[in-house]
């Protein structure tokens, strides 16, 4: 059974996301189901620590990508976990041009406050405040499948 992390420990049983068959087409909903997966596989990684599943989803050249999945990983060193980070995607803007291999799209990102815990359960440092915010990012279709090659905030 899911139970979620808290001040007392890590998050248990937690569900790993499921790519729905939709996001391996290449479409306007096709993407947009790519982008949710992305963003479920995120909050994954924030919640369990596991950052392998995000990985193959993102070029290796995408520099906010890796920071994101860097950050992860450096918030689970030492026995320490995350409490709240729910992350989930609001809304997603494009103009899918079928005839391109890369899309760009605008995503609305909201985002929990994250709370960064040390193996007592005392925080690790000050919470990160919640977010509500604006990306810019852009996927490619190749392979047969889709990868976000660039992710950055809109400010």
């Amino acid at each position: 059974m899911y139970k979620p992390a808290d001040a007392k420990g890590k998050a248990q049983n937690v569900p790993v996301p499921v790519m729905p068959e939709l996001a391996k087409e290449n479409s306007k909903a096709g993407l947009e189901a790519f982008i949710g997966y992305w963003y479920a596989q995120l909050n994954y990684s924030y919640e369990s620590g596991e950052t392998g599943t995000l990985r193959p989803l993102s070029a290796a050249n995408c520099s906010w990508c890796t920071s994101l999945r860097e950050s992860v990983e450096a918030a689970w060193q030492d026995g320490r976990w995350v409490t709240g980070a729910g992350i989930r995607t609001a809304a997603v803007e494009m103009d899918f041009d079928p005839a391109r291999s890369s899309q760009v799209a605008i995503v609305q990102v909201i985002q929990e406050a994250v709370e960064i815990r040390n193996d007592d359960g005392s925080l690790y440092q000050d919470p990160t405040p919640a977010t509500n915010s604006a990306s810019r990012a852009e996927f490619e279709f190749t392979d047969e499948r889709w990868i976000m090659v660039d992710l950055g905030l809109i400010r």
